[in-house]
């Protein structure tokens, strides 16, 4: 009888140690791969300041408008690319900006496509962890 107890226990204890180990690893999170902001900063005179791997959205924007000035808006993208273009005809200015694209040829195409035929790229930046 003690025998079986014992056999009996042996048998419950490799169950727990067999179960323990069959619970799956956490997974990584976004964090821990890397989340990286990044900021493109512009003004209707053609002025642009970029910024890029920035570990929070506001930290970007304020690096990137310290370069362009307060008066300058801004576009922000994580763990992609953004750019901006611009299409100067006479006294108008037209601006148009991409962010969020896997690439930078994407978000130039996106940036062109937005100001208009005849635009040219003033600024683009990527992070990294895209």
């Amino acid at each position: 009888m003690k025998m079986h107890r014992f056999v009996a226990s042996l048998g419950i204890a490799a169950t727990i140690a067999t179960a323990g180990t069959m619970i799956p690893a956490a997974t990584p999170t976004a964090e821990a791969a890397g989340t990286y902001w990044g900021a493109i900063s512009y003004n209707y005179n053609g002025r642009t300041a970029y910024a890029v791997n920035y570990r929070t959205q506001n930290g970007a924007v304020r690096a990137a408008k310290s370069r362009c000035g307060s008066r300058c808006g801004y576009i922000t993208f994580r763990n992609s690319c953004g750019a901006a273009a611009y299409k100067f005809t006479g006294n108008r200015t037209r601006v148009g900006t991409a962010r969020g694209y896997p690439t930078r040829a994407a978000a130039q195409r996106a940036a062109k496509r937005q100001a208009g035929a005849g635009s040219h790229i003033r600024a683009w930046a990527c992070t990294s962890g895209r």
